[in-house]
Order: C-alpha cells, then sequence, then structure tokens
C-alpha cells in the first residue's frame, strides 16, 4: 500500500471532555459514511471504491460513531478530507493531523469544503516557517463530463489502423504506475467486474485504457502507455474501444486528471469530454531530513 503509513489517529490538542483525533475505522463499520460520500457533488470514486467495494485503502473519521469529519485515503495515494465540525480549533487540529502524518509515499489530496482550502492555503503559506516535516504542493485537479455527440463526431475521425484487444492478465500486468493492479486487488477481480483495452504491439499491450473505477452506472477511465510507444497517439484507440463498450453497456464514462497534466487533458479534449470543475489539490510529501 502507497500513501499514508503512520495513521493520522494520534492525540493531537486535548480539549475539555476528550481528546481531539481522527479514528480508523473497521471496514464493518464504512457504513457510516457511505451517505455524506455519496452527497458530495464531486467525482469522489476513488474514495467511494474505498468505501463500498473494499478496494485497498483506509478510511478515518471524527468522531467514529457520528462522523462530522471523514477522510479517506486509497492505496493508490488518493486521499479525500470532507466534512467539519464547525468548531474552528477543532478542525485545525484535524487537519493538522493529516497533514503532518508520516508517508512512506507522496499523497495527492482533494478536499470538500472552503473552510478546509482555506486552512490549508494558509499552513502552505506558512510552510517555510513551520518546523513541521510535510511539504504542501497545490495543484488544480480538473473533472470532466462525457458530451455523446463530440464523441461520435470525434470516433469518425479516428483512423482503425491499431490492433485493439480486450484486457486480459498480461494487460493487468502491464508494468507502469497508472495500471490496473494499482486500482484492482487481482487479476481475477479486474477480469470479472473491471475493463480494459489495449492496443497491441508485438504481442505485448502498448498502451492500456481501463476501469479505475465502476460502480453506480459510471466508469472512470485510466490510461497508461509504454514509455517507448507515446507520442504515437496509441491511448486515443485504447480509450476509443473502453468508451465504446461504456456506451454499448449502458456506463457514463468519467475522466478526472490533473490540469497540469496536459497530455490526459488533451486527450480528453479529443475524445468529446468537457471539463465541468476545476479543484485544489495538493500533493503532500514528507521532507526526509538529509
Amino acid at each position: 500500500m502507497t500513501g499514508i503509513v503512520a495513521a493520522p489517529s494520534t492525540t493531537v490538542a486535548t480539549v475539555p471532555g476528550g481528546t481531539i483525533q481522527l479514528q480508523e475505522l473497521a471496514p464493518a463499520h464504512y457504513g457510516a459514511v457511505v451517505e455524506p460520500l455519496r452527497a458530495l457533488a464531486i467525482n469522489n470514486l476513488f474514495a467511494r471504491a474505498v468505501v463500498e467495494q473494499g478496494a485497498p485503502g483506509r478510511v478515518f473519521a471524527y468522531s467514529a460513531d457520528r462522523p462530522a469529519v471523514i477522510y479517506v485515503v486509497h492505496a493508490y495515494g488518493m486521499s479525500l478530507l470532507f466534512g467539519e465540525t464547525k468548531i474552528p480549533e477543532v478542525d485545525s487540529q484535524l487537519l493538522a493531523g493529516v497533514v503532518d502524518a508520516r508517508r512512506a509515499e507522496d499523497e495527492w489530496l482533494q478536499i470538500s469544503g472552503e473552510a478546509w482550502m482555506s486552512r490549508l492555503t494558509r499552513r502552505e503559506t506558512s510552510a517555510t516557517s513551520c518546523s513541521r516535516a510535510t511539504v504542501i504542493d497545490q495543484y488544480t485537479r480538473v473533472n470532466f463530463r462525457f458530451c455523446a455527440k463530440e464523441y461520435a463526431a470525434a470516433r469518425r475521425r479516428l483512423s482503425s489502423s491499431c490492433r485493439v484487444e480486450r484486457a486480459d492478465r498480461a494487460a493487468f500486468a502491464m508494468p507502469g504506475s497508472v495500471v490496473p493492479r494499482a486500482f484492482w486487488r487481482d487479476a481475477e477481480r479486474f477480469l470479472d467486474a473491471g475493463a480494459g483495452f489495449a492496443v497491441m504491439i508485438d504481442d505485448e499491450p502498448a498502451a492500456l485504457a481501463f476501469s479505475a473505477f465502476a460502480m453506480d452506472g459510471k466508469l472512470e477511465i485510466g490510461i497508461e502507455t509504454v514509455p517507448k510507444f507515446r507520442g504515437r497517439g496509441l491511448a486515443t484507440h485504447a480509450c476509443a474501444a473502453l468508451i465504446d463498450d461504456c456506451l454499448a453497456r449502458g456506463l457514463e464514462p468519467l475522466w478526472a486528471c490533473r490540469l497540469e497534466n496536459t497530455a490526459s487533458y488533451r486527450l480528453a479534449l479529443r475524445l468529446g469530454f468537457e471539463p465541468v470543475r476545476y479543484l485544489p489539490y495538493f500533493r503532500l510529501s514528507y521532507a526526509r531530513a538529509g
């Protein structure tokens, strides 16, 4: 598992009547955060995959029995923080517990709520004067909406010169960072419940588009191209095959990426997706000594 390795449930402050802390929930208690998560008006399938489908990850809350603040970490390294107690001192300390937790690898934190944004930005601004070990870098995450008419026009312009095949075990084991094995527990589960299409070159997957998350009639697209094959437009063909499969099965394809990931952003536009929401996105890095 990547991402956070020290649970942010360490005591960070004490107030009359108890201790302020995020508590890690056992999977049997994930049901307490399902409805609040579903109510968020942002693409959060990665968090729902942890809470509802048993994808690798961890769930924290304050408090455990009646969650007001919820923090979900997907094993891939993405996380989501939302909800608030509306007690400034409490929320600030809860945020400190999240931000200052020791991490083995970078974590990409998405937040929901202007209050969290304000608090996190203030911490980022004062980073150089703090003794804490976390470095915060701000980016932008883009949520797209699929436009069937625009996609149909783009699909007609796309040649059929590539050999595209449905993903198999070789595709599941494909090298790279954005690949099925980073999102699914095993090949059997991916092949049974997921979907993917690979552009094949010399009988090896060169580019792959696959379901990173799928639920409620929606499928979020993940993409990876083997480095030596990049720059040839192969991902376009793999994505088109996956989108075609979605439409044939009545699924809505979803796309989300960092604005700074220009290749993914431009490919989304080329395939008929329209940007509809720009959200703050924070990379939390543990600054190791030396």
